[in-house]
Parts: C-alpha cells; structure tokens; sequence
C-alpha cells in the first residue's frame, strides 16, 4: 500500500443553499470588531444568472457592501491580476471571495496573495515567493471541475506571451470552500457538457497517476460512476437537477481525489491550448483526452478495466486489453453524442503550432505523476492524433 498525505486545510462548506453561510464566513474571518472589507472577484457572464446579486444580498445583510471586481472575462490574463490587486490594496480588502469556473478562482487566488504582498503577478510568475500570508480567500465554484481546489496552487496565463504557468499561494490562503451544487445548475447544454468530461478527463488522471492511493482511486471511481449515470440527464434535461447536482457532486469528489494525486498529459495540454489560442479549457480537455487515455492504455490497463464497468460496459469473456479498449470507446462515444468538437483544427491550430504546444507543455510538473514517461516527441504524437 503507497503512503500518502491527506490534509485539506480549507474549512469545506458543501450542500444545497450552503452559499446562505457566506456571511457568517465573512464574520469569522475577521471577527466581529472589525468591519468586513469585501471584494467579490468574479466572472461579469455571472449577472445573467443572477449569483453575483444573490451573493452582493446575503453579505450585504451582515451589513457589508462588497467590492463587485467582475472583470473576469473569457481567457482573461495576469494583467487582470494587477488589476485586482491595486483595488484590494487601495480598498484595504480583508476578505477575498472567489466566484467562477478555474480561471476566474485562480485569478481571484492570486489576488489574494498579491493584495499583502509587494509586487505584480510577472514577479510570481519569474519566480518572487510572498513574503506575507495572502489576504483571507473564500472560494465559490461555479463549475465543478477546479483541479486546485484543495491545494495551494493557481493556473495564470502570461498577458505577455499566452504561456501557460501553476503558480504556488502560500499555504492556507483558501479559509473556505462553499461548494452549492445549486450555483453549478445555470449552465447551458453545451457547458454542462464539456464540464462533465472535463471533470472525467481529471478523474481518470488522477486514478491513473503514480500517486494514487485507495482513498483516491474510490473518491475517483465514484465520480466516474456520477458521470456515467448522470451526464446525458444533465445535459438533455436542463431541469434535472439531481442529474445537475451529481455531475456536481462528481466535480466535487475528483477535486478531493486530486488534493492526493495529480491530473496529466490532458491537463498540461489543455492548460496550455486554452492559453494559446483563447479556447475554452474544458473544449481542450475533450479534444485530446481519448487521445491520451490511447497513449496510457498499456501503462494502467487493469484500471482501464475497472473504469469501463464503472461505465456500465460489460467485460466479462473479453482479454484485459478487449476490456480496457471499451473504456477508450465509452468515452469517444459519449462524446459523438454529446456532439462536441473532436479536432483542433476545427480551431485555427496550425500543424506548425503543435511542436511549441508540446514544449510548452512538457515543463508542467504533472508530468512527474503520469504512469508512462511521455517526453515532447511523444507528446507531439498525441497532438497530431487529436489534430
């Protein structure tokens, strides 16, 4: 049996309406004989479903009008970053929530490490440490797929040149996570898709990493099971919201598994082509990931196994190879129907792109967890296959 660390600091707030809490959180933190400076940091395609209003009500009734920072926009860089910063230290914010997809609450993180320390984002991104803790963080998802959730870490992407960067946040910067299935239900069909293979491209790294242990692998497989039992309900009956609520639940249950593992060669890659050519970070993950599971068939091909009949497909009388090839094609199948892209061409990639896509890549550390050595040939290979 491997030994592992299982340790999630953050104080973890989860079920239906849980948001309700908020200012209650809010108050802990800073106690009751200091007045709560708030700044909500948060994506503006959020007012259309009325969360960022619903969250401004519940703290403003604990007498604290936040700071609305909804600058967020889609594949927003590190100047954003800068942005938030400046106005949680000229405001002298002492609480700093996070609402949104990963993006959005890796920004909102690093703003919080930025607004009690000297410094922009590119000085952490070259390599600055904090000298001081961050400002208190409270993270909302509204996606429920952020692989950081449980660990002190951020995706950035550079303003300068669209690399893609894992940043480090001191330790204990997340005080809490408010994790309300409720919140992840407005989304569309198309999203609510490509969530839910994200969720299970992160679930199946994490269960096939090198760091896996028991704990993980049943956090992950149940999370696979939600998936499978409940994405197409999810994503064709918009109203189905036990279905919406267990893809949440899925979400919610891979992040824990990965504060012990480690995503892989479908994240790097995804990471690294959102940044790049502004596509969506999830749209990424489906173009590539069976792509991936092909190239790690041989190196996991018991877990394989075990995912496709976590997936419903029946593998009695067929070879460990027969069984674990229905995994790959369970997944390519749902993605047909789901009708999502399969191709990066079918977003302005150049071949001539996908050698610095691999390069890029490769510096990522997740590649020390993956079960079979991949270096950037290789991983060149993988992108042409998904080209």
């Amino acid at each position: 049996m491997n030994v592992f660390d299982f340790c999630i600091p953050a104080h973890l707030k989860f079920g239906v309406d849980v948001i309700n809490r908020l200012g209650n959180m809010v108050t802990e933190i800073t106690g009751d004989n200091i007045a709560p400076r708030v700044m909500l940091v948060t994506e503006s395609v959020l007012h259309e479903s009325g969360t960022i209003k619903r969250i401004k009500e519940i703290l403003q009734r604990k007498g604290c009008e936040p700071i609305i920072f909804d600058d967020v926009v889609l594949n927003a860089c590190s100047d954003v970053v800068d942005d938030g910063a400046r106005r949680a230290r000229i405001s002298h914010c002492n609480v700093i929530i996070g609402l949104g997809g990963v993006r959005a609450l890796s920004i909102a993180k690093m703003i919080a490490v930025l607004a009690n320390n000297e410094g922009d984002i590119m000085e952490f991104i070259e390599g600055k440490i904090a000298d001081n803790p961050a400002v208190p963080y409270i993270e909302i998802p509204s996606t429920p797929r952020n692989p950081f959730m449980f660990k002190d870490e951020a995706w950035i992407t550079d303003a300068r040149n669209h690399n893609s960067y894992i940043l480090n946040v001191p330790p204990n910067t997340t005080r809490f996570v408010v994790f309300d299935p409720m919140i992840t239900t407005t989304l569309t069909r198309r999203l609510t898709a490509t969530i839910a293979i994200d969720i299970f491209a992160n679930a199946y790294e994490g269960y096939i990493s090198s760091k896996a242990n028991f704990l993980s692998d049943t956090l992950f497989m149940n999370a696979i099971g939600l998936i499978s039992e409940n994405i197409m309900p999810a994503v064709n009956t918009p109203n189905d919201m036990t279905a919406r609520a267990n893809i949440s639940l899925a979400g919610f249950l891979t992040s824990l598994g990965l504060s012990m593992t480690s995503t892989g060669i479908t994240a790097s890659l995804s990471y690294v082509i959102s940044s790049k050519f502004r596509l969506h970070k999830a749209l990424a993950s489906a173009i590539v990931l069976p792509h991936v599971m092909d190239y790690n068939i041989n190196a996991a091909p018991e877990k394989y196994v075990k995912m496709a009949q976590c997936l419903g497909e029946n593998t009695e009388n067929l070879t460990v190879l027969e069984a674990a090839l229905k995994a790959i094609e369970h997944i390519r199948k749902i993605i047909l129907e789901l009708q999502l892209p399969t191709r990066l061409d079918e977003f302005h990639i150049n071949r001539d792109d996908l050698i610095s896509l691999a390069e890029e890549a490769r510096k990522f550390y997740m590649f020390n967890y993956i079960p079979r050595s991949c270096d950037t040939e290789e991983l060149i290979a993988i992108l042409q296959s998904s080209y």
